[in-house]
């Protein structure tokens, strides 16, 4: 049956374009054709109900409504497996997107976290009170740092 030898070639044909991806311009093309033809053939088949019996008989099929139910198939066969790469790319975008976002709102709290200017971790800050100088010992108020003298930190440093 010549049916059989149409039938099976499209249907690999329609899951294939249907897995393909939907961003070219190409697929966009080929999606708004592939509408195009379907709504054509379906006029043609309302219109002309004589002719899709022709069609069936010409190709095996024994009544035209087997025929067009055939191509309903390949329709929805096509629709699915169109929709689901849809779904693929929109949770691609999703993706996407959330990552951005959260790195969008992550960078003003980066600036909270990084280290700020100021004594190293580990050392410790200066004592409060009097602080050895080379001229003697000054008295400092409490909570303040005394300026370090650059001798004693280099005595410090090498001891």
């Amino acid at each position: 049956m010549i049916i059989q030898l149409l039938l099976i070639p499209a249907v690999v044909l329609a899951v294939v374009l249907s897995l393909r991806s939907r961003q070219s311009l190409r697929g966009q093309a080929r999606r708004k054709i592939f509408a195009a033809i379907t709504v054509v053939a379906g006029v043609v088949a309302v219109t002309f109900p004589d002719l899709l019996q022709v069609i069936a008989d010409w190709v095996g099929v024994t009544r035209g409504v087997d025929l067009m139910l055939y191509a309903l198939v390949l329709i929805i066969i096509y629709l699915i497996g169109s929709t689901s790469v849809r779904f693929r790319e929109q949770e691609a975008r999703l993706v996407r997107l959330a990552r951005e976002l959260a790195l969008a709102e992550a960078e003003p709290h980066r600036a909270e976290l990084e280290p700020r200017p100021g004594p190293p971790p580990g050392t410790a800050p200066p004592p409060a009170g009097n602080v050895p100088t080379p001229a003697g010992t000054v008295p400092t108020p409490a909570g303040a740092t005394a300026p370090e003298d650059s001798q004693s930190s280099r005595r410090t440093s090498h001891q």
